[in-house]
């Protein structure tokens, strides 16, 4: 457990990243069953404090963070899960002492350089390249990045193949791995990398990640494992709660995105073209949900913070 902190608040930060209490039940349930099988190797603590607890046990080292979701036709300028998500935690984790950069898809740079601008960081962000090298990276984060299926080939959630646009980022994870760096991934439906190392009992309790409509017969569940994975019912939402989980085990509340800060990150997506991942359109909301209750789940998670280290 974070710095011997009781389990309490974390256990609160992973239940309100899958929603609950915001979203329909439908969608709240099945993040916190992806949570579960994700926590099986540590069950006895809360994923998000293992996450942070493996997190900070590395912070003398470099932490690259991986992002975008692009399709060329129907997320052109990507989806705006993920980078929000990204600049936040990047920001978190630097403030909290760590060397970090942001490699996303060349599509999504500028904004992905907006949306850090808009929280005040300026932070590295480069492109992610079939070539990116793993020599400097000891611990890789991947925040709602597609994942090649068992056949090799990325998918979108529905069932369509990313055939252009996102570049994938399997093979550099797989080398981490066999490096022994530590690889994280965030995501929400199965077909982002990391759902590899629970592809059985995603495929039971997300039937719709057995479909595919382009043909090879993989479906969209993502086939590569990371040695940490962190389910949420939005991976922004998912990074938010890391952030909170860091300002909880550091005591600094400024790795804390707020509320005010999420309203302004929603807003500038939006007008980069940043694209909600289910109503394909530029939108105040992030797939399918309204923009207020994002900035409500923001709320609740300093909410977490604040009580757990008292007033001050």
């Amino acid at each position: 457990m974070a710095d011997g902190l009781p389990s309490e608040p974390f256990a609160e930060i992973d239940r309100l990243v899958c929603g609950g209490g915001f979203i329909p039940d439908e969608i709240a349930s099945r993040a916190r069953a992806l949570q579960a099988a994700a926590g099986r190797h540590a069950p006895d603590a809360p994923l998000s404090s293992t996450i942070v607890d493996a997190l900070l046990a590395h912070r003398q080292g470099h932490v690259a963070l991986f992002t975008g979701f692009v399709v060329p036709d129907t997320f052109p300028s990507g989806e705006n899960d993920g980078p929000l998500g990204t600049v936040a935690l990047a920001r978190a984790l630097l403030r909290a002492g760590v060397d970090v950069s942001i490699h996303a898809d060349p599509q999504i740079l500028d904004s992905t350089s907006w949306l850090a601008a808009e929280i005040g960081e300026s932070i590295p962000i480069t492109p992610i390249a079939p070539n990116t090298c793993a020599d400097r990276i000891d611990v890789a984060i991947a925040i709602e990045k597609p994942g090649e299926n068992a056949e090799g080939y990325l998918h979108a959630w529905s069932g369509r193949r990313i055939e252009a646009g996102s570049v994938s980022i399997d093979r550099l994870f797989q080398e981490l791995q066999a490096s022994g760096k530590l690889t994280v991934a965030i995501g929400d439906r199965g077909n982002e990398i990391g759902f590899g190392a629970i592809r059985d009992e995603l495929l039971s309790l997300v039937p719709e990640a057995r479909r595919c409509t382009c043909g090879c017969g993989g479906g969209i569940a993502a086939d590569t494992p990371t040695d940490l994975l962190y389910p949420a019912a939005v991976s922004n939402w998912g990074a938010y709660g890391l952030c909170a989980g860091l300002a909880l085990a550091t005591g600094d509340r400024d790795l804390l995105l707020q509320p005010e800060e999420e309203e302004r990150l929603l807003n500038v997506a939006a007008i980069r073209g940043c694209r909600d991942g289910l109503l394909m359109t530029a939108a105040f909301g992030v797939d399918g949900i309204s923009g207020p209750i994002s900035i409500r789940i923001v709320g609740a998670l300093s909410a977490v913070v604040d009580a757990a280290l008292g007033a001050g």
